[in-house]
C-alpha cells in the first residue's frame, strides 16, 4: 500500500484547537495554580507543596484529591488537552482511511507539543521517567474511545498472532515515537508528515500482503531444483 496514495486529502483538514496552555480552566483553582507552577519551575521541579502554596489549598486537602503529585499532573494534562481531545476524536470517527486519521491526529499533536512552552522545554532537556510515565498516561486516556477500536481494526494477524502485540502495546509505542519526534527541531508539517509515513505508520496501519501464488513459488522451485541438478552433473 503506498502511503502517499491514500492519504491525498490529509491537506484539507482543518487545524485542531490549541492545547490550552495560559487560559485559566473555570472551577478549578488547583489545576490552574499547578500550570503556573510548572510554567515557572518546570515539571520535575514543581512539588504538592507548592502547587498547595499558589491555590491557596490546604496540602491536606490536595492530598485527598489527587493522592500524589503525578495523579495531579496528569489530572492537568488531560484537562488542558481536552479541547484538542475532542478534535482527534472527531477525526478519529469522521472520514478518510484509517491511515489518513491516524497520520492526521498524530502530526498535529505533534506539533502542538512544541508549541506548549513547558512541555516543548521538558522535551528538549530530556524527559524523565515521571514526565514519561505522565505523558502516557495521558495518551493512554484519550486513545481509549477512538484510537484504540481503529487500531484493533487495521492490526495485522501475523503481529497478533506472532509477535503477540496488543493495542495497548501500539498506543505505549505510539507514545514513544510522539515522544522522540516532538524532541527534536521544529518540524514544518511537510518534513514530520514524510517522517510519520516512513517510521511510524507502516506499524499502525499494516500494509496487506498480497496472498502467496502457489503456482509462482511451484516455478521458482522448479528452476532452482534444475539449476542444481545441472551443477551436480558439471562438477567433475
Amino acid at each position: 500500500m503506498d502511503m502517499q496514495a491514500v492519504m491525498p486529502h490529509a491537506h484539507a483538514r482543518p487545524a485542531p484547537p490549541p492545547f490550552v496552555e495560559a487560559r485559566s480552566l473555570p472551577g478549578d483553582p488547583v489545576l490552574d495554580a499547578a500550570a503556573r507552577c510548572i510554567e515557572r519551575k518546570g515539571f520535575d521541579n514543581t512539588s504538592l507543596e507548592e502547587v498547595a502554596s499558589e491555590s491557596g489549598v490546604s496540602r491536606t486537602t490536595l492530598y485527598r484529591r489527587y493522592g500524589n503529585r503525578e495523579s495531579l499532573f496528569k489530572a492537568l494534562l488531560i484537562a488542558r488537552a481536552e479541547p484538542f481531545r475532542e478534535w482527534s476524536r472527531c477525526i478519529y470517527l469522521g472520514p478518510g482511511s484509517v491511515a489518513e486519521r491516524i497520520e492526521t491526529v498524530l502530526l498535529h499533536a505533534i506539533l502542538e507539543m512544541q508549541r506548549v512552552g513547558w512541555l516543548d522545554r521538558t522535551l528538549h532537556a530530556g524527559m524523565s521517567a515521571a514526565a514519561i510515565r505522565l505523558f502516557k498516561a495521558s495518551h493512554a486516556h484519550g486513545a481509549e474511545t477512538a484510537l484504540a477500536p481503529l487500531l484493533s481494526s487495521v492490526m495485522d494477524e501475523q503481529a497478533a498472532s506472532d509477535a503477540r502485540v496488543t493495542v495497548a502495546e501500539l498506543i505505549d509505542w505510539t507514545a514513544d515515537q510522539m515522544i522522540v519526534l516532538a524532541s527534536a527541531a521544529p518540524w514544518d508539517e511537510e518534513t514530520l508528515r514524510g517522517r510519520l509515513r516512513y517510521f511510524v505508520m507502516p506499524v499502525l496501519v499494516p500494509r496487506r500482503r498480497p496472498a502467496p501464488d502457489d503456482s509462482r513459488l511451484a516455478g521458482i522451485e522448479a528452476r532452482l531444483d534444475a539449476l542444481l541438478a545441472r551443477g551436480d552433473k558439471d562438477k567433475p
